[in-house]
C-alpha cells in the first residue's frame, strides 16, 4: 500500500475478525451442554432463583421486521429465561469478546464476555428482551439494520418501551417474544429472556462461526444431556433454586 505522506495519516492499528475471534472461543467449549450450564450460570450471578429453557417450534411472520434480511431467523429457537433483569453493567460486560467485567468480580463465576459466546454453537443471530431493551447480536454485521453512516453494525440495541410506533410497525419482528414467559414487547420485561434461532442447513453452509446446522432434536439431545448433568451442575450455584425444561 502507499506509505502516508508527511502530515497525512492512514488507518493503521491491532484488529480482531470477530467472527474469527468468536470460532477460537467456541474451540473451548465443545460440550454443547456447556450452552444451558453459561446461561444458567450467568443467571444465578444475576441473582434469579427461576430459571427456564424452552423448544420453540414455532414459525412467525416475516413481513414487518427491522430488516429483510433477518427473515431466515423467524423459525424455531431455544429460548431462555430468568427472572433477573440486565443491570446497565451486565449490558456492557455481554458486548466484550474475550474477556469480561465480571473477571473483576471474583464472587461471580460466569461470564458474559467468554461463557455467553457458547450460544454460537447453535445460531448466527442470538438476542434478549430484559427491562427496556431487546438487543440483537449480529457477529457477521450481515442481518441487522444498517448503521447511519451506510455500513452493517455486529448488533443493535432497541428500546423497546419508548417506541410504541417502532413497536406497532415491527410487530412480526416482536412476535417470538410475546407471551413468552409473561414478556409483551414495549411494556418492561422483569426478566431476563434470550432467543437463540436455530443455525438453518443454508445459514450453516455461509456461517463463518460454525458450519453446523441445528434441528429441534439437536436441542432436546441437549435437554436430555443437560438433565443427567444437572444433579452436579446445581451443587455449584448460590442463587437459582428452580430449573425447567419444556
Amino acid at each position: 500500500p502507499r506509505l502516508p505522506h508527511r502530515g497525512e495519516g492512514q488507518e493503521f492499528g491491532q484488529r480482531v475478525e470477530l467472527t474469527q475471534r468468536i470460532r477460537e472461543i467456541l474451540g473451548a467449549y465443545t460440550d454443547d451442554v456447556s450452552i444451558l450450564k453459561e446461561l444458567l450460570q450467568n443467571a444465578d450471578d444475576a441473582g434469579a432463583d427461576t430459571v427456564a429453557f424452552c423448544l420453540d417450534k414455532r414459525r412467525f411472520g416475516t413481513h414487518s421486521l427491522v430488516d429483510e434480511q433477518m427473515a431466515g431467523f423467524q423459525g424455531p429457537a431455544l429460548l431462555s429465561f430468568n427472572n433477573s433483569v440486565f443491570t446497565e453493567g451486565d449490558l456492557a460486560s455481554i458486548q466484550r469478546v474475550g474477556d469480561s467485567g465480571k473477571q473483576k468480580a471474583r464472587e461471580k463465576a460466569g461470564k458474559f464476555g467468554i461463557g455467553f459466546n457458547s450460544v454460537y454453537h447453535v445460531t448466527d443471530l442470538p438476542s434478549l428482551i430484559t427491562g427496556d431493551h431487546l438487543a440483537f447480536f449480529d457477529p457477521h454485521a450481515a442481518f441487522v439494520p444498517a448503521k447511519s453512516g451506510g455500513g452493517r453494525a455486529t448488533g443493535r440495541l432497541y428500546t423497546h418501551t419508548q417506541a410504541a410506533a417502532w413497536a406497532s410497525a415491527h410487530s412480526d419482528q416482536l412476535a417470538p417474544y410475546r407471551s413468552a414467559f409473561g414478556c409483551k414487547p414495549g411494556t418492561r420485561f422483569e426478566g431476563t429472556l434470550f432467543r437463540l434461532p436455530l443455525r438453518t442447513v443454508e445459514q450453516a453452509s455461509s456461517s463463518r462461526l460454525a458450519p453446523r446446522s441445528i434441528t429441534p432434536d439437536s436441542i432436546l439431545g441437549l435437554f436430555d444431556g443437560f438433565r443427567r448433568e444437572a444433579p452436579h451442575i446445581l451443587l455449584f450455584l448460590r442463587h437459582v433454586r428452580r430449573v425447567t425444561l419444556y
